[in-house]
């Protein structure tokens, strides 16, 4: 078994990705809802290790009342394979796994799990067949299956089909000896979960199921398998606690038996990004040759952890959407602005040629003024300079008036 690395490139790239869509959705608060039918500060189910929504392991009969919520977690379980100290990388010894979860209608949720073993996946979904009343005192009814997939022998770890590496390098799918008679496709159950208030800012929540598959099938190992913590094969119950501890944050905490063993954890959530860390199979203690051929894999607690990020497909797609818009009117603003001071300057630059132009027309028509005003006087001067000098040749008589004078006869009567 290996860790496939690039899971955990791409859940990062998802878990960015949609953190850096915060921003357009800060008014979201992913750790409640406010639907008609559900009190405005109910809390949101944290996501399984490795299958959607429900407790640390086991489901919960209870889809979200919105339509495309989503969550996509990734998970680790360290299982140390070697039964001595050996030096086995400690991202070897980190068993992983993806999720993603969506809920839809109210009624029912769709999922895929991608397993670490090189990798295999299976799908998994619920629906909700019995909504629990405020009024009544009947829980939650749902039915759902999982690990719906190509892999026929996944045991409760996940770890039932793995790879092997020939010494050329090639590599091909195979089934250990011990995984052969696992039989878990499709794994299916029924569960009842009734939800109750606990406190002003708390709820919690109380699960019984029964399933096949993964949650019963020991592969013939018995208690090399599991060799204490089941109550009833098959059966499988939890509880939780939730608290909000703000506006934008909620604390979780859990504790189930899964069929085979009981584990516990605590999951903090700020803002839909959440943190799991849990203890499973407590009932089992150390690790123990005496404890079956399979010590090294089972019948030890083992410590896991999640790191997930849960929002709204509608709200995740109207923030980007928003986003491509705002960058469009951003880009036309800037375009708009570039515009606008371009003809601005053009203006000024018009401005100061017009200014230039009517100054310069202005000085040239004062200056030919000047010249003909000056031309006129010299004409005027020449007209009487000539006029003396025709009154000096008629013998100094004076020149004619330049209006006749007024008649001194008197007119006929």
């Amino acid at each position: 078994m290996r860790t496939t690395r690039w899971k955990i490139a791409l859940v990062s790239s998802a878990l960015i990705g949609a953190h850096a869509s915060a921003p357009a959705l800060a008014a979201q608060d992913t750790t409640s809802y406010t639907s008609p039918t559900t009190p405005a500060d109910a809390i949101l189910y944290p996501a399984t290790l490795n299958f959607g929504t429900g407790l640390i392991d086991i489901p919960v009969a209870w889809i979200s009342p919105n339509s495309g919520d989503i969550w996509v977690t990734a998970s680790g379980k360290i299982v140390n394979y070697c039964a001595t100290v050996c030096t086995i990388n400690f991202q070897d010894k980190l068993n992983t796994n993806l999720s993603i979860d969506t809920h839809w209608k109210q009624r029912f949720s769709i999922g895929l799990s991608i397993y670490s073993q090189n990798p295999n996946y299976g799908f998994y979904g619920q629906a909700l067949v019995l909504k629990q009343q405020p009024d009544k005192a009947w829980p939650a009814i749902a039915v759902g299956f999982r690990n719906l997939g190509p892999d026929s022998h996944e045991d409760r770890f996940l770890v039932g089909n793995d790879i092997y590496v020939s010494p050329t390098g090639g590599i091909s799918d195979t089934v250990p000896s011990y995984a052969k008679h696992f039989h878990s496709v499709p794994t299916v159950y029924a569960v009842a979960t009734k939800d109750v208030k606990a406190g002003t800012n708390g709820a919690a929540s109380f699960s019984l199921g029964y399933g096949s598959g993964i949650f019963h099938d020991d592969g013939k190992l018995g208690d090399n398998y599991n060799d204490k913590g089941t109550i009833v094969k098959g059966l499988f119950l939890g509880a939780r606690y939730a608290l909000r501890t703000s506006e934008n944050s909620t604390v979780t905490i859990l504790g189930e038996n899964n069929g085979w063993d009981w584990n516990a954890g605590v999951v903090g959530n700020w803002r839909g990004i959440s943190l799991g860390l849990y203890g499973t199979e407590l009932e089992e203690g150390g690790k123990d040759p005496s404890k079956g051929s399979l010590y090294t894999v089972y019948n030890y607690t083992k410590f896991n952890v999640s790191l997930g990020y849960s929002g709204n497909l509608h709200d995740i797609a109207h923030g980007t959407i928003l986003r491509a818009r705002i960058g469009e009117l951003e880009q036309e603003q800037l375009r708009l602005r570039a515009q606008i001071s371009q003809r601005q300057h053009k203006i000024e630059d018009l401005q100061a040629s017009l200014q230039k132009a009517q100054g310069g027309e202005l000085a040239e028509v004062a200056k030919r003024r000047e010249q003909l005003d000056a031309q006129i006087q010299e004409e005027q001067a020449a007209i009487k300079r000539a006029e003396d000098r025709l009154n000096q040749l008629q013998g100094g008589s004076p020149p004619p008036p330049t209006t006749p004078p007024p008649s001194t006869t008197t007119p006929p009567r």
